[in-house]
Order: C-alpha cells, then sequence, then structure tokens
C-alpha cells in the first residue's frame, strides 16, 4: 500500500508538470499565431495576442468592474447550481422508489431534458425581468434534469444482491437506503456535478447575454459591440479559470467524501 501511494504521488506530480507544459505550449503557440514571430495573419481585431489580451484583462481588473462581474455572474450560477443539484437529486431518488409514477413522468421529464436551454432564456427575462432571479432560474433549469436522470438511473441500477444481503441479516428500508442506496447513487450525483457547474456557468453567461444590466456575459456583449477582442477573449480566459477551479474543487471534494471506494492500481 505504501508502495502504490508513492507511486501514485509521483504520477501526480507527473500530471501536474504535464499539465503545466501543455499550458505553456499553447500559450506559445497562440504568441506565435499573433506575431511572436514576426508574421501576423490575423489582425488583432480578429484574434488578440496573449500581451494584449492580459492588459485588457488588468484594465478590466483595476476598473473594480470585474470583481463585481465576476460575483454576480458566480453568485447567480451557484445559486442555480444549488437548487438543481437539490431538487434533481431529490426527484431522482423519490421516481425511482415511485416506479409507476416514475414511469409515467420519465418521457415528460426526459423531453424537457432535451429542450435548448437557450430557447427558455428570452421567456425567463419576460417573466423575471434582467435581474438575477431569471439567471438563476435559467441556470436551475439547466441543471435539475441533468442530475434527476443521472440521481433516477444511479437508484434503478443499484444491485439487488445487496440488496438482499442487507434484509437477509435482518436490515429494513431505512438500512437498505442508508448503507446500499446513497453511497451507491452518490457516485452518480457526484459525476453529474462536475457536469452540472459547467452547465450553471454557460447558462448564467447565456442568460446575461440575452438580457443583463451586469455579470460576464453581459460585458462580453457590450466588448463585443465595440469589437474589443482583447476583452472578449480576456472575460474567456476568466471563465475558463474559474470553471476549472470549481470543477477541481467538487472533484476533490468527491475525493474525500468517497473515499471508501477501492482505488485501481494502474
Amino acid at each position: 500500500m505504501g508502495r502504490f501511494r508513492a507511486r501514485r504521488g509521483v504520477q501526480v506530480r507527473g500530471n501536474a508538470g504535464l499539465r503545466v507544459l501543455a499550458v505553456l505550449v499553447a500559450v506559445g503557440v497562440w504568441e506565435a499565431g499573433t506575431g511572436g514571430l514576426g508574421w501576423r495573419p490575423l489582425p488583432p481585431a480578429l484574434l488578440p495576442s496573449p500581451g494584449e489580451t492580459w492588459e485588457s484583462l488588468v484594465q478590466y481588473a483595476r476598473s473594480g468592474l470585474l470583481a463585481v462581474d465576476v460575483t454576480r455572474t458566480l453568485t447567480q450560477a451557484f445559486l442555480g447550481l444549488v437548487l438543481g443539484m437539490g431538487v434533481g437529486t431529490a426527484l431522482g431518488v423519490g421516481l425511482a422508489y415511485a416506479r409507476r409514477l416514475g414511469d409515467a413522468l420519465e418521457p415528460l421529464l426526459a423531453a424537457l431534458n432535451s429542450l435548448p436551454r437557450v430557447a427558455v432564456a428570452p421567456l425567463l427575462i419576460i417573466w423575471f425581468g434582467l435581474g438575477i432571479t431569471s439567471k438563476v432560474l435559467l441556470a436551475f433549469f439547466t441543471v435539475v434534469f441533468v442530475v434527476f436522470m443521472n440521481t433516477y438511473a444511479g437508484v434503478r441500477s443499484v444491485d439487488p444482491d445487496l440488496v438482499r444481503a442487507v434484509q437477509v441479516l435482518g436490515g429494513d428500508g431505512r438500512h437498505v437506503a442508508r448503507w446500499v442506496v446513497l453511497p451507491w447513487v452518490a457516485s452518480w450525483v457526484f459525476a453529474a456535478l462536475r457536469t452540472s457547474i459547467s452547465l450553471a456557468l454557460a447558462a448564467t453567461v447565456t442568460g446575461e447575454f440575452v438580457g443583463s444590466t451586469q455579470g460576464l456575459g453581459y460585458r462580453m456583449v457590450l466588448a463585443t459591440g465595440v469589437l474589443d477582442t482583447p476583452r472578449v477573449f480576456a472575460i474567456l480566459l476568466v471563465l475558463m479559470t474559474v470553471g476549472y477551479a470549481v470543477v477541481e474543487g467538487a472533484r476533490r471534494v468527491e475525493a474525500y467524501l468517497l473515499r471508501w471506494r477501492p482505488e485501481v492500481a494502474m
């Protein structure tokens, strides 16, 4: 076990180094393609250089608007994510246990899940205005069905042998739920969480595109209107960085809470 952990630590450090190298190579290619080699095939209005993007990002941060917009966008995405995770998980577990009701509602919920979220954004803006409520509800609507589908499938895929084993040992329905269903479904829910983080952030920005007075999406629309491409790229980098940080945080929480799962030695 100790040897495996040591090998695992070396592998993690090696992966971190490769990731940093990949980012540096990407930035190098970007710089080379925007005049770093003395030849610029595309004008700055179409593809700014890393230096121009960084300068725009610094100006954005110094103006104080970056902190305000990031806070607004993340608040809306987080609220929608939390509501969607809670409702989706409860709905998935409840309908999986109520099998006849679940079978009846599954086609309707699947149809709602297939509805493009962008198509709902204008309607939510009409109903709830340009404020935070419409963006939160759009993020919620984007997340809730993804979580529901994962949770519903997870509960229905529980190994029946494990259920019978608990029942043979004298366990009732509460014991089955505590020792079999919840641990089993947790992996499905966390898998949905990693996907839902990106979806909630994308839905929030989309809502800000459609109608808003603050937020990263709103600021991108303004920058696009005046062909401020460096500012657009700067906001894209912010969204990428924030999204990766949140997903990585969720992955670490998952690894901690589900540490009882056996590790696979490669």
